[in-house]
C-alpha cells in the first residue's frame, strides 16, 4: 500500500479538498479505499472552464451530487454562465446543498441582460454562514431568515431598498456586507447592531446618469470601503463608528453630460471626506487625494508628475499628520514599461521640485507632526524623487522613510544602487530620520 492511503481519513479528506473536482472524482479509480472517500469531501468548488459542450457541465455536476449522497457539504462554490434551458438543474443543486446543511454557498452566475430569482431554500436557510449571489433580483414578497450568516456579497444584482431592509431584519448575525456592481437602491439604511464592515462599488450603468442621490446610514460599521464612479450624489448620513475608510472613486467623463458635472463630482468628493473628518485611517485612490486632518493616510497612486499637486494637497489638509504611506500601485493593464530615473543633472531642475520647493511653508505637518513615510511597490521615476526630496528636506520631525521597490525588472541591484546612491545625498531637515530601501 502507497504512503499516502496510509494517513489517517481525516487527513485524506482534508488534502482532497485542495483538488479541482474533475481529479477529485478520478481519485475513485485508485483503489477501493478511495472509491467513496471523494464523496466525503466538504467542499465543492465547480466552474465550467474546462468543459464543452455547455451540457458537459451540467452532466458532470449533476452526476457528482448524486454520487455523494447526504454527505455534509460545507462549501459549494458555482461559477457558470446562466442558459434558462437548465433552471431547473440549478435550483436542484441548491435545493441539495441546503439539505445537507451548506455553510457557505457562492452562486457565481453571470448574465448579459437577465436575471435569476434564487429559489425559496436560500431566502431561509439557517445553516448558511457565508453567501454570494451575482447577477440575481429578490422575490418580491418572500422572507429572509439567515440567523447564522455573517458575510453577504452581491455582485451585479438588482437590489431594491425594502431588499436591504429585509436584509438587516433577517440576518441579525451579519458583520460583512458587500455590494459590488449592483443597482435598484437609493437608501441604504444600515442599522443592523453586529455589521462591521460595508463595501460599496458602483461602476458604469445606466441607471446612474440620470439617477437619484444615494444616503448611506451605517451607525455601526467601523469599515468603509466605497469606489467605482461618482455617477450620482452619495451622502453619508450617519457614520460615527468608522474607523478605517477607504475613498478610490474615479470620474466619470464617458460622456458630454459628465465632463461639465466633473466639477459637482468634485464636491461630492470632498462632502464624503468632510463627513469622515473623524476617520482614524483613510486610504485614497489616485483620484480621492485631497482630505481633512488625519494621522495615518494610504495613497494608491502612480506618483506620476500629474500626482504632485494633488499629494501637496493632501499634505497641505493634513496639519496633524503623522504616517503617510503611499502604494504605487498598477492597475492590470498598466504595468511598468521601464526605469525612468533622470540623471542627477536633470532631477534637482524638475519642473515637479521647483513646485515642491514653493509649497513647503504652507504644508504644517512637516514642521511638527509627520514622522513616517513609507512607499510600497516603488518603481524609480523622475516625479518621485522631488517628492521625496521635498520630504526630507522639509521635514523637521521626520523619523524614517521607507521605501520597498517593486520586483520588475527595472529595479536591478545596479539600479537600486543608484537610486539609494540618489536618496542617501539628498539634505534632511531632521537629524534623526533614517531612510531604509528594501528589495
Amino acid at each position: 500500500m502507497d504512503r499516502l492511503s496510509e494517513l489517517p481519513e481525516r487527513i485524506l479528506v482534508h488534502i482532497l479538498s485542495f483538488v479541482n473536482m474533475r481529479d477529485l472524482v478520478r481519485t475513485a479509480i485508485l483503489s477501493k479505499h478511495w472509491r467513496h472517500l471523494w464523496s466525503t469531501v466538504p467542499n465543492l468548488d465547480f466552474s465550467d472552464d474546462d468543459f464543452y459542450p455547455y451540457q458537459n457541465y451540467v452532466d458532470f455536476v449533476n452526476r457528482t451530487l448524486l454520487s455523494r449522497g447526504t454527505s455534509k457539504i460545507r462549501r459549494l462554490k458555482i461559477g457558470l454562465f446562466l442558459n434558462a434551458s437548465y433552471r431547473k438543474d440549478y435550483d436542484g443543486w441548491i435545493l441539495y446543498a441546503a439539505k445537507n446543511n451548506v455553510e457557505e454557498l457562492f452562486l457565481e452566475f453571470n448574465q448579459d441582460c437577465c436575471y435569476w430569482f434564487p429559489p425559496q431554500c436560500v431566502y431561509r436557510n439557517s445553516s448558511l454562514k457565508i453567501l454570494s449571489l451575482w447577477s440575481c433580483k429578490f422575490i418580491s414578497d418572500v422572507q429572509i431568515s439567515w440567523n447564522l450568516l455573517t458575510k453577504l456579497t452581491l455582485r451585479f444584482s438588482v437590489l431594491r431598498n425594502q431588499d436591504v431592509h429585509k436584509i438587516m431584519v433577517g440576518a441579525p448575525k451579519l458583520e460583512f456586507l458587500d455590494l459590488d456592481s449592483c443597482w435598484g437602491y437609493d437608501d441604504l439604511n444600515i442599522d443592523s447592531p453586529s455589521l462591521r464592515t460595508l463595501i460599496v462599488c458602483e461602476w458604469e450603468s445606466v441607471e446612474f446618469e440620470l439617477g437619484p442621490i444615494m444616503t448611506i446610514s451605517a451607525p455601526n460599521v467601523q469599515t468603509l470601503r466605497l469606489s467605482g464612479f461618482l455617477y450620482r450624489k452619495c451622502i453619508l448620513m450617519n457614520v460615527p463608528s468608522v474607523v478605517n475608510a477607504t475613498l478610490n472613486f474615479r470620474p466619470h467623463t464617458g460622456f458630454s453630460a459628465e465632463k461639465k458635472n466633473l466639477k459637482g463630482q468634485q464636491d461630492n468628493l470632498m462632502e464624503l471626506i468632510r463627513s469622515l473628518k473623524h476617520v482614524e485611517n483613510l486610504t485614497l485612490g489616485a483620484w480621492c487625494v485631497e482630505i481633512s486632518t488625519r494621522k495615518c493616510v494610504t495613497l494608491s497612486i502612480h506618483m506620476k508628475e500629474d500626482d504632485l499637486l494633488g499629494t501637496v494637497n493632501l499634505l497641505k489638509g493634513s496639519p496633524a499628520l503623522q504616517m503617510l504611506i503611499i502604494d504605487m500601485e498598477y492597475g492590470p493593464y498598466e504595468q511598468p514599461k521601464g526605469a525612468e530615473l533622470a540623471d542627477s543633472e536633470n532631477f534637482y531642475t524638475s519642473i515637479g521640485a521647483n513646485y515642491l520647493a514653493s509649497q513647503a511653508k504652507q504644508v504644517k505637518c512637516l514642521l511638527h507632526h509627520l514622522k513616517t513615510v513609507k512607499i510600497t511597490q516603488f518603481v524609480a521615476k523622475t516625479s518621485v524623487f522631488p517628492f521625496l526630496e521635498f520630504i526630507l528636506k522639509n521635514g523637521k520631525v521626520l523619523e524614517n522613510v521607507v521605501i520597498i521597490a517593486k520586483r520588475v525588472d527595472a529595479n536591478s541591484p545596479d539600479y537600486l544602487l543608484k537610486v539609494a546612491q540618489i536618496l542617501l545625498s539628498l539634505p534632511r531637515a531632521s537629524s534623526r530620520a533614517v531612510v531604509t530601501l528594501l528589495n
